[in-house]
C-alpha cells in the first residue's frame, strides 16, 4: 500500500511539474508598429518634406508655439510628434539632431514617465472642463528641461465649445509651452484652431518605400521574404505603414521564418495578378468565352466580384500608365511584375484600356444596386472581348475608307449592300488602291445572327423606298449638310427625357409647372417636330415660360439640334379642375368664414 501511494504521489509531482513547464510566462511579444518605431527624423518613413522642415526650424530656433499635424491614418503624425518633443527637451542634442539618451529628459522618455511630455487622447478629453484642466496645467513651469509639449491625439473630436475655450491658450501660450495638435479629419478643425497653428500635411507613404521599410525588419527579424509578397502587403496598407506593419506581424506568425508570396495572396484575400494577364489575354484575343470561364474559376474560389472588378480596373490602369515612359513611375510593383506589364502594354490597344476602365467603373458603381451582380460583370466582359474583336478588324478596313471620302462610292459596305440587294453597281470600276508596302488583310466577318439589326442602322436615318446612297451621290447623309437630324426621333427616349426635365422642375419647387407638363404626353409629328397639347391659359402661360429650357433639354438629350416643339391649345371638356393647396383653402372658407380668422391668427402660410 505504501509503495503504490509513492507511486501515486510521484506521478502527481511529475504531472505538475509538466503543468507548470506548460504554463511557464512567456517572452513577451512587442508588435513591429511599436518595437521598429522611429525614434529619430532621419528613420521616420516617406515624409521627408515635414522631418526636413521641423530640423531646419530646430537648427534655426523658430519653432512654432502651435503645430498641427494631420493626414491619414498609420502615416507618422504622433510618432514625428514625440520625436519632435523629445528633441526639443535634450539638453545635449548631436549635430545631426539626435538625441542624447543620458540627460534626464531622455531618460525619464525613455522609461515612459517624462514630466514635460503629455500625451492626450481628445476623444475621451473633449469636454470643455479638460480643456480648462489642462490650461491650468500648462501654467506650471517645466521642472526639468526647458519646454514643456503637449501633444493631443485626435483634436477633431473636440466639441466645439472645448475648441472655443482652447483658443486664447493656443495663441498666447507660456514661452515654455509647445502644443502639437494631431487629427486624420483636418476639415473638422475650426478655422480659427487652423489660423493659430503652423499645419503640416502627411502624405500617404510609397508602396516602394513601405516595402523597402518591411524588408528592412524582415531582415533584423531574420525572416526570408519575397520581394513579390512585400509589395503585395504594401499594396494592402493602401499607403499606411502602421497597417503594413500589423498584416507584417500576421503573416510572420503564418509562415515562420520564410515568407512567400503565395502565402501573402492567400491570408489577404488577394487575388493572384496573373489572374489578371489572363483575362486581359483573352479580351484582346476577342475570346469571352475565355475570359468568362478565367471569371467563374474566380468566384468558385471564393473571391467576389466586387473585388475582381476593382482588380482589373486598377490593372487597366497599370497597363495604361506603362504604355508611355513619362507616366511608368506612377507604376507601383516589383521590378519582376513592371516587366510583365510593359510585355502585355506593348500588345493591348489604348482605346481597349479607356473603354475598360470606362465600363469597370460603370460596373462598380451600378453593382450593390443590383439584383444581378454576376451578370453585370459577365456583360461587361463580353462587350470588352466584343470590342477587341472589332478593333482588331477596324486596321484592315482603314485604308480603304481613306482611299474612299464619299462612303456611297468605293466603300467595301457599299460594295456588298449592293450585292446584297440586287442593284446593279455603277458604272466604272470601284477599287480600293492598297497599300504600297504590305496587301490589305481581308476584313473579318461580322459576328451577327441572320436577320437581326445592329444598333447603328437601328439609328440611322430611315431612307425612302427604292433609294439607295449609291443612286444620290450627291445627297449627304441625313444630319451633316442637310442640318436634318442624325436619327429618328425615339418615343420612349422623348418620353424619358420629357419626364427628367420635369422632375427637376419639382425638384426646384416648380410643382405647377411640373403638373403642367405630367398632365398630358407629348407626340411625335414629325422627324424634327414634337406637339404638345395644353387645355388652358394657365398651363399656355407656364408653357410659355419655360419653352426655352424645355427644348434645350430635349435637343441635347436627343442629340437633334434641329427638333422644334409646337404647343397647341385645345380647349378641355368635362375635366375635372386642378385644385392647389389655396384654391381648396378658399373653398373651404367660402363655406366656413371662420377659417380666415383661423388663418390669421396662426399666421399660416396656404403656399402655391
Amino acid at each position: 500500500m505504501r509503495g503504490k501511494a509513492v507511486e501515486g504521489g510521484d506521478a502527481v509531482h511529475v504531472s505538475e511539474h509538466r503543468e507548470a513547464a506548460n504554463f511557464a510566462p512567456m517572452e513577451r511579444f512587442v508588435v513591429s508598429a511599436r518595437k521598429y518605431r522611429p525614434a529619430t527624423f532621419a528613420t521616420v518613413v516617406g515624409q521627408e518634406h515635414v522631418t526636413g522642415t521641423l530640423m531646419n526650424a530646430i537648427r534655426t530656433g523658430h519653432v512654432a508655439q502651435a503645430f498641427l499635424f494631420t493626414g491619414p491614418r498609420g502615416v507618422g503624425k504622433t510618432t514625428c510628434a514625440r520625436i519632435l518633443a523629445r528633441t526639443l527637451n535634450c539638453e545635449n542634442r548631436n549635430e545631426d539632431l539626435t538625441t542624447c539618451g543620458q540627460c534626464p529628459s531622455c531618460k525619464t522618455f525613455e522609461e515612459g514617465h517624462s514630466l514635460n511630455i503629455f500625451e492626450l487622447d481628445a476623444a475621451s478629453n473633449n469636454s470643455v472642463d479638460d480643456i480648462r484642466n489642462l490650461i491650468q496645467q500648462v501654467q506650471i513651469a517645466p521642472q526639468i528641461g526647458t519646454k514643456k509639449v503637449y501633444i493631443i491625439d485626435e483634436v477633431h473630436m473636440l466639441s466645439p465649445a472645448a475648441f472655443n475655450a482652447f483658443l486664447k491658450t493656443l495663441e498666447e501660450p507660456p514661452a515654455y509651452a509647445i502644443f502639437i495638435l494631431a487629427t486624420t479629419e483636418k476639415h473638422k478643425i475650426l478655422p480659427t484652431i487652423l489660423s493659430r497653428c503652423q499645419v503640416f500635411d502627411f502624405r500617404r507613404i510609397t508602396v516602394k518605400d513601405i516595402a523597402g521599410h518591411l524588408a528592412d525588419i524582415a531582415a533584423k527579424e531574420g525572416i526570408t521574404a519575397e520581394a513579390k509578397a512585400l509589395h503585395v502587403i504594401a499594396r494592402k496598407a493602401d499607403g499606411g505603414l502602421r497597417d503594413a506593419l500589423s498584416i507584417f506581424d500576421q503573416l510572420a506568425s503564418y509562415g515562420g521564418d520564410r515568407l512567400t508570396y503565395a502565402d501573402v495572396l492567400k491570408n489577404l484575400n488577394v487575388l493572384d495578378q496573373e489572374r489578371y494577364f489572363t483575362v486581359t489575354d483573352h479580351l484582346l484575343a476577342g475570346d469571352a468565352p475565355g475570359a468568362l470561364v478565367v471569371f467563374n474559376d474566380i468566384l468558385f474560389e471564393g473571391f467576389d466580384a466586387h473585388l475582381f472588378v476593382a482588380g482589373l480596373a486598377r490593372h487597366f490602369r497599370d497597363l495604361l500608365v506603362s504604355q508611355d515612359a513619362r507616366t511608368i513611375p506612377l507604376l507601383e510593383v516589383s521590378e519582376e511584375m513592371g516587366q510583365r506589364y510593359a510585355e502585355q502594354a506593348k500588345a493591348v490597344p489604348r482605346g481597349l484600356l479607356v473603354e475598360g476602365l470606362a465600363q469597370l467603373g460603370t460596373v462598380d458603381a451600378r453593382y450593390k444596386s443590383s439584383r444581378e451582380p454576376r451578370l453585370l460583370v459577365e456583360l461587361a466582359l463580353v462587350q470588352l472581348a466584343m470590342g477587341s474583336d472589332a478593333g482588331a478588324a477596324a486596321p484592315a478596313t482603314a485604308a480603304v475608307e481613306k482611299k474612299s471620302p464619299d462612303p456611297a462610292v468605293g466603300s467595301p459596305a457599299a460594295v456588298s449592300s449592293h450585292a446584297q440587294a440586287g442593284v446593279a453597281e455603277p458604272a466604272g470600276p470601284i477599287t480600293a488602291a492598297p497599300s504600297a508596302t504590305a496587301p490589305a488583310a481581308p476584313a473579318r466577318p461580322a459576328k451577327r445572327m441572320a436577320g437581326s439589326v445592329s444598333i447603328l442602322q437601328h439609328l440611322a436615318p430611315a431612307k425612302p423606298p427604292g433609294t439607295d446612297l449609291a443612286d444620290q451621290p450627291g445627297e449627304q447623309p441625313a444630319g451633316q449638310a442637310t442640318g436634318l437630324p442624325g436619327r429618328d426621333l425615339n418615343l420612349a427616349l422623348l418620353l424619358k427625357a420629357w419626364n427628367d426635365h420635369a422632375q427637376s422642375l419639382l425638384q426646384q419647387g416648380k410643382s405647377s409647372m411640373h403638373a403642367t407638363l405630367v398632365a398630358n404626353k407629348p407626340e411625335i409629328t414629325g422627324p424634327a417636330s414634337v406637339a404638345f397639347t395644353i387645355v388652358n391659359s394657365v398651363q399656355e402661360n407656364y408653357m410659355r415660360e419655360e419653352k426655352p429650357m424645355l427644348l434645350g433639354h430635349l435637343r441635347r438629350a436627343l442629340g437633334i439640334p434641329g427638333l422644334e416643339l409646337d404647343v397647341i391649345k385645345q380647349e378641355a371638356t368635362n375635366i375635372r379642375p386642378r385644385y392647389t393647396a389655396k384654391d381648396r383653402f378658399l373653398i373651404m372658407a367660402e363655406k366656413n368664414p371662420a377659417l380666415f380668422k383661423l388663418r390669421e391668427d396662426l399666421d399660416l402660410d396656404l403656399g402655391q
